[in-house]
């Protein structure tokens, strides 16, 4: 073998096998063994293991309310017990009001000290008696002015965020449409602001047997229309299953067995907060109905059109043999 042949072939061999362009960022070697992997609120099904970096700022912004709140109430009252502790530490003398009491009652009063001066309230009952205790009060007060700086820039950037809040219908179908099936599933933005150039990209995945082992497999599925200038209703996506389509000629058992998911990505301009939004979700194949019919979720009334959101996952099934559709 000639020396170029022989650095061709390693060169080859070396250089690793193109990504699918389809993938989204999570790559084909991902196995999720049953599971799913996008969640339905549109978070990773993915556990992030070993050092990770935890910023405070992100973190308090993006946490949940009720777990933001009571990290705020914790802070609150652990960073008032620790100068509690100090002004009770330092003695009976130190604050007004606390010789004649016993050792629980002084850090009771010591603490609501506290908590009038780090508010700034300063009701007058107590007062600092020592140069110490002036001196701790003092700073007492500019920690609290800090942190309710603080807490207000992260309370505002939490309001300030835009949020979509479109939801997804709880299943998709697989239904009639024209002369062959179509894969279909619907949203609705649950507020009354408008939303406007929204975008949809719908992508399926699944295991698919190689001679080496499980590969997952990515594809883009392409949808009857794929945007809309305006989003006032309900949108239904679809998307035909013709010969292209990795859906075509397989029932559910089939999607099944491939352990499929259906990823969805949407996008749009909000015009409250002058800034893009998204959403993420997905269906598994436990979450795709077949020969069933989405149920109108809007009607006219008085001139007006009356859209009904608790509608949005309710189905219709197909009665094949009469050629038409019936409710449950």
């Amino acid at each position: 073998m000639k020396l170029t042949d022989f650095t061709n072939s390693l060169l080859r061999n070396s250089t690793p096998p193109p990504t699918s362009v389809n993938d989204l960022g999570l790559g084909d070697k991902i196995m999720t063994g049953g599971g799913r992997l996008i969640n339905k609120d549109g978070s990773f099904n993915i556990i992030r293991e070993g050092h990770t970096v935890w910023t405070i700022y992100q973190n308090l912004v993006e946490m949940s309310w009720s777990r933001f709140l009571s990290l705020v109430t914790l802070f609150y009252g652990l960073i008032n017990a620790c100068f509690a502790f100090i002004f009770w530490m330092m003695g009976p003398q130190s604050l007004s009001g606390m010789a004649n009491k016993n050792e629980f009652e002084q850090f009771t009063h010591a603490f609501f000290f506290s908590i009038q001066t780090f508010t700034t309230v300063g009701y007058g009952g107590i007062t600092p008696q020592t140069f110490g205790a002036d001196l701790l009060a003092s700073f007492d007060a500019f920690t609290g002015l800090l942190a309710f700086a603080l807490a207000t820039g992260i309370l505002f950037a939490r309001f300030a965020k835009p949020r979509a809040k479109i939801k997804f219908s709880q299943n998709a179908i697989i239904t009639p449409y024209r002369d062959g099936n179509s894969f279909q599933f619907r949203i609705v933005n649950l507020r009354n602001n408008k939303i406007i150039n929204l975008k949809a990209q719908v992508t399926m995945t699944w295991l698919e047997h190689t001679p080496t082992g499980k590969k997952r497999q990515f594809q883009q599925l392409a949808l009857e229309r794929d945007s809309v200038n305006l989003f006032p209703l309900n949108w239904t996506l679809v998307h035909p299953i013709t010969e292209e389509s990795p859906l075509y000629k397989k029932n559910t058992s089939e999607i099944k067995k491939l352990e499929t998911e259906i990823i969805v990505l949407i996008q749009g301009f909000d015009e409250t907060f002058s800034q893009s939004v998204h959403v993420n979700s997905s269906y598994t194949c436990a979450e795709i109905l077949s020969d069933r019919k989405f149920a109108p979720m809007y009607f006219a009334r008085d001139g007006a059109t009356v859209l009904e959101l608790d509608r949005l996952d309710e189905t219709f099934l197909i009665d094949s043999e009469k050629k038409n559709y019936s409710a449950d």
